[in-house]
């Protein structure tokens, strides 16, 4: 859900860091509601479980065409390079890793 919330956010114009809180204030509810344990989701080693990491991204996926709307503005091409129908597929493919990778790696710092 977390990596749906981020998009919608930045699809209404919210920067990164504004649309990754509210992502997250969202999941700690959803969390806190469940009686879940965030730390049920990670490896030892601070990555996310492989089977978690299936089924998130499955679930990222139903929000496939946000995802897409947003990429223009999350990924600033290099000068010269042009927003393709290919390009943005591709990169809407690997939205779902970028949002793990994200989340992986605020883990590791905290």
């Amino acid at each position: 859900m977390g990596g749906c919330i981020y998009i919608f956010e930045i699809n209404k114009d919210q920067d990164k860091e504004a649309a990754l809180r509210k992502s997250d204030e969202v999941l700690i509810a959803l969390l806190e509601g469940n009686n879940l344990d965030i730390n049920n989701i990670f490896a030892k080693d601070g990555s996310i479980k492989s089977e978690i990491r299936l089924e998130i991204f499955s679930r990222i996926n139903f929000c496939r065409q946000s995802i897409k709307e947003a990429i223009p503005n999350l990924v600033k091409l290099p000068e010269g390079m042009e927003m393709t129908e290919e390009r943005l597929e591709s990169l809407t493919d690997t939205y779902p890793q970028y949002y793990l990778h994200m989340f992986e790696k605020i883990r590791k710092v905290n």
